[in-house]
């Protein structure tokens, strides 16, 4: 993102959301909170904003079906 070069990426912020999950013909595949999704769904964050770390990742939709405890185990 070329917003974050030139060293301001130490100067803001970064926040992003998960849980909508997109399928690969672009549509919307529904609201998912698996441990591997989460974790597939921030590494493909960190690719398209092309930085080291996310400051806050938060969950845009609270999938129901999964406890709330399972589907942020994998964040620290």
């Amino acid at each position: 993102m070329k917003a974050l070069k030139g060293g301001y990426r130490e100067k803001v912020q970064l926040a992003t959301k998960f849980a909508i999950r997109v399928l690969e013909d672009g549509s919307m595949g529904g609201i998912c909170g698996e441990p591997a999704y989460v974790r597939a769904a921030c590494e493909a964050s960190l690719r398209r904003l092309d930085v080291d770390y996310i400051d806050l990742y938060y969950v845009h939709r609270i999938d129901t079906r999964v406890p709330i405890e399972v589907t942020v185990s994998l964040l620290p």
